[in-house]
Formats: structure tokens, sequence, C-alpha cells
């Protein structure tokens, strides 16, 4: 509710405004009509701008038309007014009128055009601080038939907005020029997503054309994994072609990029060529999905290097049911390059799916016995990354004697063991927020094929009688797929010691079935709901143990409330 003034704090505020006027003397004679009124407050700085590019070649026009010829002039518009955070209803007007005897244009659906002037909606352009391009804008242009080499025209440019009057940082020009030159044009393919058979192949999607008014002798075609990416393979091995293999120091590795020299002139207004034979993409057995950037060139940036191939000949054909003109003419430039290269994927369409490995143990009190736990890959793709981090929760009631070297303690981990009555998070109605045993982190190296099965040992004793007492077994790093799988349990039941002997064992971590010494048995695998191991305590004995175990309880915390609420 916003406050009211009294009358008696009204009086009193109109007394203080009196005194300070009296006391400023700012009560003189008030100021002629002669002086000067205040000037206002300067505006904060900023600017509204266009960008076009002040110059844009064009291929002269060959005999046949040719729609790849149109390419793409860029405007970008940047609004750095801190005044103003929107400048709304942006419209480019862009007059063509100056380079119409030069070049075609063409402009978006919802462009309205007169003439040789179109008017085109840009939209709302926000406020971005670092001044970089908020939006860009795009219209194609080609040269006109009969427009002579080096022949300019001039296009202009005005911004204006519904909202914001814009100053001449928004009218500018770009010349637009007819050159001799080549264009290689790579067409994009169909999908940029293609699906391989798992241990399969398909041909690279590649088809090259040349939009220019030059020939091309020779194309220079270079193959890699976007973003160091090498799970795909190239097969073949042209002589034409130096290869890049998975590994640099084994020549007979999988070959993952390759850069070839392709001796078939392409003509001005060529017909697209596909690669011929045609160059094939695999993926292994065990790939999920990979990803492969390749470019043509008109020349050879560099020295080919890597593995030289040994048998065969790469080269490019024309695509069936199509002829090109046939044109010779010296070795051309490139005109324009940003069309020049493709990302294609190649997925298998199969997944890594790492699952928790628990274990159920039966033991006797004071008997030495050994779980294994641990994770394991039920996908059909193999799970690469940086490793898997395996959280394992000892329950209480168990001691440690001895566990796996890829496996540290918690600090605080034996914190547990400090108090007699249970723990919040022990009771059935519990959600259990604190794990109620020792902590161990576990990190599982490399990469994990289908079926593979990394398994971690724990020496362990019970030290009273247990009924089925739970710790819970969870991937907290690495997880390849979601799921109810990404956790576990070891689960230990102990009966009291039969006639009070103690059993015995090694002690050392097994990797083998997981059995250990006497009558213990134990079972590996196997998920299930929390386990109800205690009646409840107070809550500070909880918050208390919250603060001692870090941040990788927290994580595993989660884990614990996700697994009730699903």
């Amino acid at each position: 509710m916003r406050p009211r003034l009294t009358a008696g704090a009204a009086r009193a505020a109109l007394a203080f405004c009196a005194a300070m006027v009296l006391g400023l003397g700012l009560a003189a004679a008030p100021p002629s009509a002669a002086d000067p009124a205040p000037a206002p407050a300067p505006a904060p700085a900023g600017y509204f701008a266009v960008y076009a590019p002040p110059k844009h070649e064009v291929a002269r026009a060959g005999q046949v038309p040719n729609d790849a010829r149109f390419k793409d002039v860029q405007i970008q518009f940047v609004n750095a007014r801190p005044q103003q955070d929107l400048v709304e209803d942006v419209e480019l007007v862009i007059d063509t009128t100056g380079a119409k005897e030069v070049a075609e244009f063409r402009f978006a659906a919802d462009c309205a055009v007169a003439g040789a002037v179109a008017t085109c909606p840009v939209g709302d352009v926000e406020v971005r601080w670092n001044a970089e391009p908020n939006v860009t804008y795009a219209y194609k242009v080609r040269a006109k038939a009969g427009a002579a080499n080096g022949a300019t025209g001039q296009v202009r440019y005005t911004a204006r907005s519904a909202n914001t009057p814009l100053g001449k940082e928004s009218e500018l020009t770009t010349a637009v020029t007819v050159t001799e030159a080549a264009d290689l044009v790579l067409t994009p393919p169909a999908q940029y997503r293609i699906r391989v058979p798992a241990g399969g192949s398909v041909p690279l999607p590649l088809e090259v054309s040349n939009a220019g008014s030059r020939t091309v002798p020779r194309t220079y075609l270079r193959i890699w994994g976007f973003d160091g990416d090498d799970r795909a393979e190239l097969l073949g091995s042209y002589t034409n072609c130096w290869y890049q293999t998975r590994d640099p120091k084994n020549a007979k590795s999988p070959k993952v990029g390759a850069v070839c020299l392709l001796d078939t002139p392409l003509p001005a207004d060529s017909a697209r060529h596909v690669l011929s034979p045609p160059l094939k993409v695999a993926m292994g057995k065990y790939e999920q999905f990979s990803r492969l950037e390749y470019m043509v060139l008109p020349s050879i940036p560099e020295q080919p290097r890597g593995v030289r191939g040994t048998s065969g000949v790469l080269k490019l054909a024309p695509m069936p049911q199509q002829k090109e003109a046939a044109q010779a003419a010296p070795p051309p430039r490139e005109v324009d390059g940003s069309d020049n290269s493709v990302i294609v994927g190649f997925d298998t369409g199969q997944v890594a799916d790492l699952a928790a490995a628990g274990a159920t143990v039966k033991t006797r009190v004071g008997e030495r016995f050994t779980a294994v736990v641990g994770v394991t890959n039920r996908g059909r793709a193999a799970y690469r990354g940086p490793g898997v981090a395996v959280m394992v929760e000892i329950p209480r009631g168990l001691k440690v004697l001895g566990f796996d070297k890829r496996c540290k303690a918690t600090p605080n981990t034996t914190h547990w063991e400090n108090y007699t009555d249970p723990t919040f998070g022990d009771g059935p109605e519990d959600d259990a927020p604190v794990p109620t045993g020792a902590l161990y982190r576990c990190r599982v190296p490399g990469e994990l094929l289908p079926g593979i099965k990394p398994v971690l040992g724990f020496t362990l004793t019970a030290t009273r009688t247990l009924g089925e007492a739970r710790g819970v077994v969870f991937l907290s790093e690495g997880r390849a797929a979601p799921g109810r799988n990404n956790l576990g349990f070891l689960t230990v039941t102990a009966t009291a010691a039969a006639g009070g002997t103690v059993g015995g064992g090694t002690g050392q971590p097994s990797k083998g079935s997981g059995t250990a010494g006497g009558t213990q048995s134990v079972t590996t695998g196997g998920s299930g709901d929390l386990a109800a191991t205690g009646t409840g305590a107070p809550l500070p004995v909880a918050l208390a143990a919250i603060g001692a175990t870090g941040l990788g309880v927290i994580v595993f915390v989660v884990a614990r409330r996700l697994r009730r609420r699903v």
C-alpha cells in the first residue's frame, strides 16, 4: 500500500523547503525574459548503423542462363543505442537504378518492388551492447546478359524505422562489378544428415559445377572431419589423393581425411559433376554419428601432404542426362568462395547406453567378501568421452577392507559411522537427501564398447547383522543416454556368524563374478527401490551431514531424489 502524508508531516516538509530556499539565496527575483533557457541534458551516446559490402563482384554472364550465378549480398544492422532498447519496424529500401544495366536482382517475396526500387521489411532490431550485428538481411544479384567485363553500377540503400529517426549512417552504397572469373559451386545435398548402416558405407554427396565465365581446368578437393571428428572413414586408395589417417604414426590405420587433385576440366556454366567412381564414406560397427566437411577450389593452396593412394584415379563426371558447353580458358580465379564447402553428418542411428551395475550379497557378520559393481554399455554404439564417473555408496554396517585403485574415498567418507542412530533419509518415507554410508568416487577411463563391463571391486566385511542394507551405485558423469538404468544398488544381507567363527578370503578386489570366501553369495547387476534401513532421525543431523560431504554428494543427492520420483 502506498504511504500517505499526515497533515503534521506535510507542514513540517513545507517548513523545511522554505528554510532551504532562504538559506541558499534562491528567493531572489525571477529571471528576466532575456535570460537563456537551460540547455537540455545530452542524450546518451550510441548509434544505429547499416553495413553493406562496398563492392561486390559477379561473374560475367555466359550463353546459358544459370540461376547458380545469383549470389547473396549481406546487409547487417547494428543497434547500439542505449537510450532505446528497440528500433521498431525497420525497412530497407534497395535502389538498383544505378546498376540495372549491369546486373539482375532478386528480392525476398515480402519485398514491395516498384521498378528498380525494392522496399523490404527487416523487422525490429534489438539493442546489443557489443555492437555486433543484430540482424542480417540478404538479396541476390548476378551479371546481366551482355554486360561487359569491368562494367560497374551502384546499388543504394536507405534504412528507416517506425519509431526512430535514422541519420546518414543508414545510407550507403555497394558497387557491383562484372568480372571474368570462375565460380565453383557445391550444390547443397538433399539431406545434411545421412543414414548409414552400422558397419556400412554411402557415397559422399558431392555435386559441383562452375557458374563462372572461365573454365576451371583442375579442381582441388579437400575432405576432413568437422571440428576434429575422425569417426567417419574414407574407403578406397586413389593415386591422385593424399590421405590423413586416424593414427598419424600408422599409415595403414583408417583414412579420415583427404586432399585430391581432380584433372577434369569444368567449363563455364557447366552442368553439375559428381565423383567417379563414387567416394565411399564408411561408419564402423559400433559408431553412432560423425561429420565431414569438404570443399572444392580452382587452385591448389598448398602442396598435398599425407599418405598417397595406391590404385585407381578419382575423377569428376557429368551427372546423367546433363550436357555441358565446351569452352577452354586459362586457369581462373574464384569470384565467390562462400558456396565452396559443405558439412554433412553421417548417422547410423545407434546410441550408447551406459548403465550402472549393482550387486546383491548374502554374507555373515565378520566374513570377508568382495562386492563387484561398475558400469556397462547396453547400447549398440561405442561410448566415447572423457571417461565415466561412478559414485558407489557402501551401506552402513559394512567395513571397507580394500577397494579398486580407480576409486577414491570422498572427504569424510566414514562420517556416517559416527552416528549410532539412523540418519535422516534411512526411513522408507524419506527422500534420502544424503547418503547413509561411506561414499567413493570411481573413474573408468577410455571408451566403452557395447557389452564391455568394467568392474570395481570392494572388499568388505559386515560389522553387524543387516537386512538388505542398500547403497546406491550412480553414474554421475559420462551418461550417454538418460534413463532409469543410470542408477543401481549394492544390497547386502548379513546374518549372525555361525558359531561365532569368522570366515576369510583374500580381501583383494575381484575381477570375476564377485563371489568370495565362505558361504557368501554375490550377484552383480540389478537396481530397485531405496532400502528401508531405519526409522529416521533429527533434521539437524542431516544438515550437518550435507555440509560435510561436498559437491560430489550434491550430485549424488539429486540422483537419489530423482530416483524416488520416477
